[in-house]
């Protein structure tokens, strides 16, 4: 409707002709109102809506009320009356009667048609969510007591649209039962009409119970959260014909930090039944397994929402399977750590009897060595200790026991095989629970850990060992060194006589290489002190000239491309020519819509330094800058001089990109209908959802391809911070990347290394009523420096 209707229909007659009323009286139909008896509660979330229905508008009650609508609901109750009390002009009604012109004069009609219009395209399609934008207005609840549905509208309300557009349906309606002449036939039909249906939610009414208890919806909402980390809403919808089904809306991460909604439909009661069990089961094996089973939520060709497992959708049918597997799979596993840890065991108590032995080695030999320090205070002593005889040790019961203890390692390892599943079949007879498979991987645990333990008891007693070894081999060299000098008692005199000697070196501990911790770059966090960080390094290590390079990569980067090529084609010059011609076209529009001439005296200078201008909240007075005067293009400009042009960026370009480098590791996106060149400088996002929403959009086109292009830090890429679109003549330009989050890479420096490939859906929103599934392609590269590759290669 042209808006100058619309002004029209503002006037209060004419408003009220549009609705379809007198002014002073009341329509008959409005008195015929049946007695209510609803119960208001004290507390209740004004906010929530959990009961979405279309309803017939002969079947809602107008009350208006004197309270406001974020009043106490039992107080806007106790002071409403029906609307035809309002409607009425007369001595004993002159305060009601004010308040409802006033509400008219309130209510633009504007507001009034934009509800008609949104509440036509509901009786096409719903919302994709479910709820939409002026649900708030509708203030409709439901008596049980009398099976009535009412609107509860406040005298106090700026906007009353929702009311006046319901009134307008009923008397339409009023009117069309009339001319049915109480043609019973006729009436059904035009009962059933959807043109008198309107979709609002039932303020303060909770879901039934006929397909999920209450419970059950609150446990899916949970569930839905552990794998998501994201809370879901659960409405329930009613179509015109009484069909019910439930929606639950929410949203998940599909890769890194992208986000996407899904909408789970269930339409009856084993719909429900089978999707409450299968993610209940799914939780309770992640949960109570403590995280071994991660299922990874994707969005399903339906806009819904499916667990997938080591890429594997799972559904209901597939979980006896998958149960059979796994607990299999567990209870083999923790079989062979049994047995790993039997093993693991002797290994401890050989360690044991041989830290036992050198104990008992290394205290003789240290019995020794003291028996000759005290001997060597006295002549007696040194003369005793030099005729004493040297004991021999035999390693005979030694060699005995490790035979010994060899034999029973076998036996009990024999003995344990025994033990384990021989045959797949006999297992695979029986049909696994949730509950098996969550004990069979708590043992599977509680054997991991000993396992973890024997083998660090192991380590700790090869230390031991270890630094005995030590000791002993220091205390045989002391020895070897008293032993050197007992062949002559005038040498070995001499000897004990020394000042004292250097004590007994202690064993040495583990060393532990520990390299530093890498920040990781968080989006979320980081982009914003990045972003500062990144523009203030540009403006200090790039000219005006290098600046203006990128600004030009913003919008004709392919034509920069080419002129790197040694050998132009004949296809090159044409896509120069028709770049050059779309850019002459733009000027002179760009001319006549800003009154230029030719000659502007005014250059880059299109505004005066007091003129205030905002980026992100932040004012500054810096102008943008302008494409055509960075390219000197204007109505002469040749291809020639344009080529000329393009040539000198991308050798500026070259030449700056070795100026800036990347200050923390980072992961750079690329969205795409087509494969990536890997030749030329090309442009990525540091945010996934940018480049993605950047992406023309082609809904015949079935899949996107996304790079992901991980980046170390001290790389050479340059970013579109804020100093390359404004001129910062005033310096008052704040610091960030508030106009682009794009970075452009040299990619003839680099190789690409394909480290992973996967795919993944995601929801498109066309409107508030039509979403579609894009299968996103992702392949993952890491970027890697040629020439630093090829002196790694030489070295």
């Amino acid at each position: 409707m042209k808006e100058v209707e619309l002004e029209r229909l503002n006037v209060l007659e004419n408003k009220i002709n549009y609705i379809g009323f007198n002014l002073e009286a009341a329509p008959d139909f409005l008195k015929d109102v049946t007695p209510l008896e609803y119960n208001a509660p004290k507390v209740y979330d004004e906010k929530t809506y959990k009961l979405y229905r279309f309803l017939n508008v002969k079947d809602i009650e107008i009350l208006v009320t004197k309270s406001r609508r974020l009043d106490e609901l039992a107080e806007r109750y106790a002071k409403a009356e029906p609307l035809y009390k309002y409607m009425e002009n007369n001595a004993d009604n002159g305060e009601d009667y004010s308040l409802f012109v006033r509400m008219i004069n309130n209510t633009n009609i504007r507001n009034i048609v934009d509800m008609e219009e949104e509440q036509e395209k509901f009786r096409q399609e719903i919302p994709f969510t479910v709820k939409y934008t002026n649900a708030y207005k509708w203030q409709i609840f439901y008596d049980d007591k009398v099976d009535k549905y009412f609107m509860l509208a406040s005298t106090d309300e700026e906007d009353n649209s929702a009311m006046f557009y319901l009134l307008k349906k009923k008397i339409e309606l009023y009117y069309k039962e009339k001319e049915c002449n109480e043609d019973r036939e006729k009436l059904s039909e035009l009962w059933k009409d959807k043109n008198y249906f309107v979709y609002v939610p039932i303020c303060n009414e909770q879901n039934s119970e006929r397909y999920l208890k209450n419970s059950e919806k609150a446990d899916i909402e949970n569930y839905l959260w552990y794998f998501t980390r994201e809370w879901p809403n659960t409405y329930e919808v009613l179509d015109e014909k009484g069909n019910k089904f439930i929606k639950i809306v929410g949203k998940t991460k599909v890769f890194d930090k992208m986000e996407s909604t899904y909408v789970i439909t269930i339409r009856n009661k084993e719909e429900a039944e089978l999707k409450y069990k299968l993610i209940k089961a799914l939780f309770i094996i992640s949960y109570d397994t403590d995280g071994r089973y991660t299922f990874e939520p994707k969005i399903s060709e339906e806009n819904g929402l499916e667990l997938s497992y080591d890429e594997k959708i799972i559904n209901f049918s597939d979980l006896p399977d998958f149960l059979l597997k796994e607990t299999v799979d567990r209870a083999k596993e923790t079989e062979d750590y049994k047995i790993q840890n039997k093993d693991l065991k002797e290994d401890i108590k050989e360690l044991q009897k041989e830290e036992k032995e050198k104990i008992e080695e290394y205290h003789e030999k240290e019995k020794e060595i003291v028996k000759f320090l005290q001997c060597k205070r006295t002549f007696l002593g040194k003369l005793k200790f030099f005729f004493a005889k040297k004991k021999k040790v035999s390693n005979k019961k030694e060699d005995e026991d490790i035979v010994s203890i060899d034999k029973d390692r076998m036996k009990a390892i024999l003995s344990d095989d025994k033990n384990r599943y021989s045959d797949v079949s006999d297992i695979a007879k029986k049909p696994y629970t949730v509950e098996d498979l969550v004990n069979t991987c708590k043992e599977l645990e509680k054997a991991t850990k000993e396992n973890s333990n024997i083998k660090l008891d192991i380590k700790a007693l090869k230390i031991k060992v270890e630094n005995l070894n030590r000791k002993i081999k220091n205390a045989n060299q002391y020895i070897e060194e008293i032993d050197k000098h007992r062949k002559s008692i005038f040498d070995f005199w001499k000897f004990a006589n020394k000042d004292e000697i250097k004590a007994l070196a202690e064993g040495e501990g583990e060393e532990v290489n520990k390299e530093p911790i890498k920040k990781v770059f968080d989006y979320e966090n980081d982009m914003e002190s990045l972003a500062g960080k990144i523009d203030s390094v540009q403006r200090e290590k790039l000219n005006t000239k290098e600046q203006d390079a990128i600004f030009a990569t913003s919008f004709i980067l392919d034509g920069i491309n080419i002129t790197n090529k040694e050998q132009l084609l004949e296809e090159d010059k044409e896509k120069i020519e028709q770049i050059l011609n779309v850019l002459k076209k733009e000027y002179r529009e760009n001319i006549l819509t800003n009154g230029q001439a030719t000659y502007d005296i005014f250059g880059s200078l299109s505004d005066d330094a007091t003129k205030q201008k905002t980026l992100k909240n932040t004012k500054h007075r810096e102008n943008e800058k302008n494409k055509f005067k960075v390219l000197n293009i204007n109505n002469d400009t040749t291809v020639e001089s344009f080529y000329n042009s393009l040539r000198d960026i991308a050798n500026t370009l070259k030449e700056e990109s070795n100026k800036i480098s990347c200050p923390i590791d980072i992961s750079l996106y690329k969205a795409s209908y087509e494969k990536l060149d890997g030749q030329g400088f090309d442009k990525f996002c540091i945010s996934p959802n940018e480049t993605l929403n950047r992406l023309e959009d082609k809904t015949d086109v079935k899949h996107v391809y996304l790079y992901k292009i991980n980046v170390k830090e001290g790389t050479n890429i340059i970013f579109y911070s804020n100093i390359v679109f404004f001129e910062n003549k005033n310096n008052t330009l704040p610091l960030g990347m508030d106009i682009s989050e794009e970075t452009l890479i040299d990619l003839d420096k680099y190789d690409l290394e394909l480290v992973n490939k996967k795919e993944f859906g995601i929801n498109i929103a066309k409107d508030t009523y039509y979403s579609f599934i894009r299968k996103i392609i992702v392949y993952e590269y890491n970027l890697v420096n040629i020439d630093e590759r090829r002196k790694t290669e030489e070295k």
